[in-house]
């Protein structure tokens, strides 16, 4: 089965201190779907929140140039349930931008939280990947965690706050080293590794600035971080890579930077050869399994669609701990599914068509008027 007739709207870019990171996910996207046989619609939101297309934004070359201000707008008209696309002007007005599915590819807020998916479903358009509540939920480190912790899953104690005030005791109650981040961020941005006292004030201040939340935690002694891709349909779970560090917690640099350029993760980069990252990790069959089990149960208590990829801690000790969710990872973590024997062109397909079939599936509106029948209030 292929995406041959399919209009595929790619969202991406948006407000997001991720922005340039979902550029490049979406440019390794967009040639795969086309070579699908789908019809690619891109919709480029800049950092002002402006939504704009033209057909350079499918290349790479375009956004390394410099980050476009100009193309067609683009709004979404919810009681028509369609998109639009131009200005109105004495020349003419704006026109249908058709549109069978809509493949988010935002990461971190205004997209990756479940407000992208909230908007198609609003106008009743197929949306890829999770809806509204996972999204949400997923980027959410506290409450996730939270929920997570309650089913059983291995998860380290956390402590929210909103205000710098909160932090003394908040530190009190866990024990340094400590980890500070944003509560809804990712891509490891405003994250510090604080080991005293003196460093919190500052850790706490940064990770305030990409959120109105902040979460501590307790550093895991010696962690190695480990990651685990998962769907819906077999084969579930994708081989687990180990993301290669410098020194503390794995940092944005270390996810995406290489000699001070942003480095996307290119077809078959994330092998054994690649400088950032040992995949497969080298772990014991028992380990891999676990990682693996936890990853799909994960999934499936946050209510995930598409694929997401689940972020592990493993302590110098052994423990193993979730870390976090992550429903709309870098490059769709396809680097791992390439590793498990499903080609990124098969990922995306399965992604798609999950999307229509889940679609035909939507609660349609009760029959008649309620509010006309005997007994009903007012009557």
């Amino acid at each position: 089965m292929s995406l041959a007739g399919l209009r595929v709207g790619a969202v991406f870019g948006s407000m997001s201190p991720e922005h340039e990171i979902s550029v490049i996910t979406a440019c390794q996207a967009m040639p795969v779907l086309r070579e699908l046989g789908a019809t690619v619609v891109p919709i480029y939101i800049t950092k002002q929140g402006r939504w704009i297309t033209a057909p350079e934004f499918t290349e790479l070359a375009t956004f390394r140039a410099g980050l476009p201000d100009r193309g067609d707008p683009v709004a979404l008209d919810l009681a028509a349930g369609r998109f639009m696309v131009g200005s109105a002007s004495l020349l003419g007005r704006p026109r249908e931008l058709s549109l069978d599915v809509i493949f988010p590819l935002v990461h971190g807020g205004n997209g990756e939280d479940g407000t992208l998916a909230a908007l198609a479903a609003l106008a009743r358009i197929p949306v890829v990947g999770c809806e509204t509540l996972a999204g949400a939920l997923a980027m959410d480190k506290y409450r996730s965690k939270q929920l997570l912790g309650a089913l059983g899953q291995p998860v380290v104690p956390a402590r929210l706050i909103t205000q710098p005030g909160e932090a003394a005791a908040a530190a009190a109650a866990l024990s340094l080293p400590l980890v500070v981040k944003p509560n809804r961020s990712g891509s490891s941005i405003g994250v510090t590794l604080v080991e005293s006292a003196e460093a919190l004030p500052a850790a706490v201040e940064l990770a305030l600035q990409f959120d109105t939340e902040a979460v501590l935690e307790p550093a895991v002694a010696g962690a190695q971080d480990l990651n685990c891709a998962v769907k819906l349909l077999s084969p579930r779970a994708s081989e687990v890579e180990r993301p290669l560090k410098g020194e503390g917690v794995l940092s944005y640099a270390d996810k995406y930077a290489t000699e001070g350029q942003l480095a996307p993760k290119g077809k078959g980069s994330a092998g054994k050869g690649d400088v950032r990252h040992e995949l497969p990790a080298t772990i014991p069959g028992p380990l891999r399994s676990r990682i693996q089990e936890l990853a799909v149960q994960a999934f499936d208590a946050l209510s995930c669609r598409g694929t997401a990829r689940v972020d592990f801690l493993l302590s110098a000790g052994g423990e193993l701990y979730v870390n976090e969710v992550n429903t709309l990872p870098g490059s769709l973590a396809f680097y791992l599914w390439e590793a498990t024997g499903v080609g990124f062109g098969a990922l995306l397909e399965e992604l798609v068509q999950e999307a229509v079939r889940r679609a035909g599936r939507a609660q349609p509106a009760l029959p008649g008027n309620l509010l006309a029948a005997d007994g009903v209030l007012g009557k």
